[in-house]
């Protein structure tokens, strides 16, 4: 029996999850999106998805409640609705909120923690997953099952693991966008036209994510194979290695690491 989803909040991240469900085949009358915004609204019902501006209604008949708004909001949301929840499970994506956290505002304690990713909206996206002891493992591997259709999951036994997670495959997306962003910048600084270079820098990325994913080497091994001894790709590295780029691409994500943890402290 397929399970009734909502989605309290429907803005980029429950897009991507949702989104990903359907196209992986998930029915899409099966799930509600609750979203005060009639823009979002017409998106979801575009979608063949049912759409409700009141939470409460919209929770009424769910299986699992994906609770998809931004951090600051959630404990507004769970108070809100705590006669309502002390009987569902709770999928958060928000990121630094602890289980212990929506459990006290919401009433229940069968919480489950995801920290997903927008690839999940193209079926690449990467989840780390933490339950507290109350959810039982047929609602786990449920779960699991569910959000391994819009990509992979890995679940941690420690939640402030889920912060490093935050930092590096949650954040990670824009990295390589912003990386992508700058080689564009390049590309098109050296006459190539903009679609051309977007289409050379996206390609590129794409290919060698491939080869990452599929080859039993690692990306250092990887990165040497393509850098011969006084060639062009030597020269790019090098200057890379003198800027530090490791060390700042690490500082980046301890940026985010440690924004996660202080939105855990609210």
């Amino acid at each position: 029996m397929t399970q009734q989803l909502t989605f309290i909040g429907g803005g980029n991240i429950a897009l991507a999850i949702y989104g990903g469900l359907i196209e992986a085949g998930y029915p899409p009358q099966s799930i509600t999106v609750s979203d005060p915004s009639p823009e979002q609204g017409a998106l979801a019902i575009a979608m063949g998805l049912k759409w409700q501006a009141d939470n409460a209604s919209a929770i009424a008949t769910a299986d699992i409640v994906l609770i998809c708004v931004k951090p600051n909001w959630v404990e507004t949301v769970c108070q809100e609705l705590t006669a309502s929840l002390q009987d569902q499970t709770l999928v958060s994506v928000a990121a630094g909120v602890t289980t212990a956290q929506i459990a006290q505002w919401s009433g229940t304690d069968r919480v489950i923690r995801c920290m997903p990713n927008t690839p999940a909206l193209v079926k690449k996206g990467m989840m780390g997953l933490f339950s507290n002891p109350s959810v039982d493992p047929n609602t786990r591997a449920a779960v699991e099952k569910l959000l391994s259709s819009v990509g992979m999951t890995t679940w941690f036994d420690q939640e402030s693991d889920l912060d490093a997670v935050t930092a590096i495959s949650g954040s990670g997306p824009a990295y390589f966008f912003y990386l992508m962003e700058a080689m564009i910048t390049a590309a098109e600084s050296f006459g190539i036209e903009d679609a051309v270079a977007r289409t050379l820098v996206v390609q590129t990325a794409m290919g060698a994510a491939t080869m990452a994913a599929s080859s039993e080497h690692s990306p250092n091994a990887l990165r040497q194979q393509v850098t011969s001894p006084g060639g062009t790709t030597e020269a790019a590295c090098s200057l890379l290695t003198q800027a530090e780029f490791t060390a700042l691409v690490t500082a980046a994500c301890a940026a985010a690491k440690a924004r996660s943890e202080a939105l855990s402290t609210h």
